[in-house]
């Protein structure tokens, strides 16, 4: 018979899987920022959120989840660095911690601008949200979008860079007012 889960500790609520689960492109993102785009920096990303789900109960609701999230990262970039040195000549914890604490207010930036992108996003008309969708999410080609939309490839052409430039503009508004407060 196979062990049972662990039954003593309470599952998280749905803030903190929220919280969790919105997080996930910062956690990713500072964790490939630091060490790379390997496995090293997917098994990080994997552990931190392992010692998150663990630590769910000490998360207080009332704080910010990333900055708390982002420290736990930071402790399974540093061991993975650790990792490395042990086998071979790396970066001294010194010049690891800058380049972790660089990467710390890289991921907290791009959270930060992802969450006006979805504002942005948000005030376009529903017929542009969805020729960027179909484009950038889905990848779908530029001829493609015109023939679902009835329109030329170069005026699909047109309007995804006057979206780019509009979204580009709303963000960098957004981020304006956000510092200005």
């Amino acid at each position: 018979m196979p062990e049972s889960a662990d039954t003593t500790r309470p599952a998280p609520d749905a803030a903190f899987v929220r919280a969790l689960t919105e997080s996930q492109t910062a956690l990713r993102a500072y964790c490939e920022a630091a060490l790379g785009h390997c496995e090293e920096a997917k098994d990080a990303w994997q552990r931190a959120n392992i010692v998150l789900w663990q630590k769910a109960g000490e998360w207080d609701a009332q704080t910010r989840f990333l900055p708390w999230a982002l420290a736990v990262a930071r402790f399974e970039v540093l061991a993975v660095v650790r990792n490395r040195q042990r086998e071979r000549l790396m970066f001294d914890d010194d010049v690891a911690l800058m380049m972790a604490d660089a990467s710390l207010n890289h991921a907290e930036t791009h959270d930060i601008r992802s969450e006006a992108l979805a504002r942005c996003a948000e005030k376009l008309q529903p017929r542009h949200r969805e020729a960027l969708t179909s484009h950038y999410v889905f990848g779908h080609t530029q001829a493609e979008i015109a023939s679902a939309h009835g329109m030329s490839v170069g005026a699909v052409k047109v309007l995804l860079l006057r979206l780019r430039r509009s979204l580009a503009e709303c963000i960098e508004r957004q981020l304006n007012q956000q510092s200005a407060s």
